[in-house]
């Protein structure tokens, strides 16, 4: 059923299957029933391969804490009177249908045609009901993919809250810095951007070598970090905070004796930015 995406788009049946698998916990961080279904018997296969050659077989808790701190924000600026959302190279996420969002909201989906084609066919065989408006845009991120998302209905106008989630890394710094460019451009005022990134300094460390060569071989390599997101986003406009994995705002219970492998802790360099466009978009 996956056979026609390529190998960027593969990583979100990882994702879906690692959240698939949070969802089957006890002390689960969130709810997404959908998960497993949208994993399709790819993404438990992908999950499996990259725990057993990477990590060893340990499960780290990234994941887990990224989505329920990116659900609280999402929620918390839906209650401060955000009605339009874009989900930056959406993948396999289901916030449209699994979070509560108040009425006139509206989600747009931004990925690979092929990807949302395969995600519309199996939310439809389950009969799954969205929780707001939600509307999928078939795009390449690195074309032109404004223009869709306004034919789509996006309102320039209006504040928007902007989740750019596990993707950044997968850019190189000129296509990651022509796409906030471009996210800016669309921004009013009271905008709001989500996204997760990694430290260039720990990308380039021996720690991460094996994960970055298994990503490398697998098709869909990280090639950018950042050690300053502060002077890249606020360059924008943007105002931001940043969160390390494991502080007080992203733990969760789940980050303080985390590991990546046995005895090495779940460092990495690896942050969650929260930010605001203060002005006008620039």
């Amino acid at each position: 059923m996956a056979e026609g995406l390529d190998p960027l788009a593969r990583t979100a049946l990882w994702t879906a299957s690692m959240r698939a698998r949070e969802h089957g916990r006890d002390d689960r961080l969130f709810d997404e029933p959908l998960a497993g279904l949208l994993a399709t018997d790819d993404g438990p296969k992908i999950m499996r391969g990259f725990e057993g050659e990477v990590q060893r077989g340990v499960e780290d808790p990234a994941l887990a804490v990224r989505t329920r701190f990116f659900d609280d924000a999402m929620v918390d600026a839906a209650r401060g009177g955000v009605r339009q959302l874009v989900l930056v190279a959406a993948g396999m996420d289901t916030r449209g249908y699994r979070l509560r969002w108040p009425e006139s909201t509206v989600l747009f989906e931004l990925d690979r045609p092929a990807l949302l084609e395969l995600k519309a066919s199996l939310l439809a065989s389950a009969s799954a009901k969205p929780s707001c408006a939600v509307r999928p845009v078939g795009v390449d991120l690195l074309s032109d993919w404004t223009t869709s998302l306004v034919t789509a209905g996006f309102k320039q106008t209006e504040p928007t809250l902007w989740l750019v989630e596990g993707l950044f890394y997968f850019l190189s710094a000129h296509e990651r810095d022509t796409l906030l460019k471009e996210i800016t451009a669309l921004s009013a005022a009271g905008s709001r951007l989500l996204a997760d990134y990694v430290t260039q300094t720990s990308l380039d460390g021996p720690g991460m070598r094996i994960w970055r060569e298994k990503m490398a071989a697998s098709g869909h390599p990280w090639k950018s970090g950042c050690d300053d997101p502060e002077g890249l986003f606020g360059a924008q406009g943007w105002s931001i905070r940043v969160s390390a994995y494991g502080s007080p705002e992203a733990d969760y219970g789940r980050w303080a004796h985390a590991v990546i492998e046995p005895g090495v802790t779940a460092t990495r360099g690896r942050y969650l930015i929260s930010a605001v466009l203060d002005g006008s978009a620039v």
